[in-house]
């Protein structure tokens, strides 16, 4: 019977703080009982640059207003509107330690946004 191993990567193995690890462990287990075959460790910024270095992220935001977001294959779209809703709630605000200054910053680029759509809106032919 052939023996089945699976590659793993953890996070933060042993380290003191597992909420700042220093260092991920990575190897081969066997698939039937978890037993560590091999293993290394490897230091944080390491291990996330080659994962970001084969990463490719999109962001867009399409005329209806959606922001789509894909990644390795997997996807995500919210709508702007729902966006800002929860921005705005209370509960964030508090989280982000959002100011005044902050909200007015947030305002005035959604203002601009609208600007732009009402500008895209007039230059668009009836027949679209």
């Amino acid at each position: 019977m052939a023996i089945v191993v699976e590659a793993f990567l953890d996070l933060g193995r042993g380290d003191e703080n597992p909420l700042s690890p220093s260092s991920y462990s990575a190897g081969y287990r066997r698939v039937e009982t978890g037993e560590v075959i091999c293993t290394v460790e490897l230091s944080v910024p390491i291990v996330e640059a080659a994962i970001l270095k084969r990463s490719n992220v999109s962001i867009i935001v399409t005329p209806g207003g959606s922001v789509e977001v894909s990644s390795g294959g997997s996807a995500a779209h919210e709508q702007i509107d729902d966006l800002v809703a929860r921005a705005v709630t209370q509960a964030n605000l508090r989280m982000e330690e959002a100011t005044t200054s902050d909200l007015e910053s947030l305002l005035h680029r959604l203002e601009r946004s609208i600007g732009l759509v009402k500008d895209a809106i007039a230059r668009t032919p009836a027949a679209l």
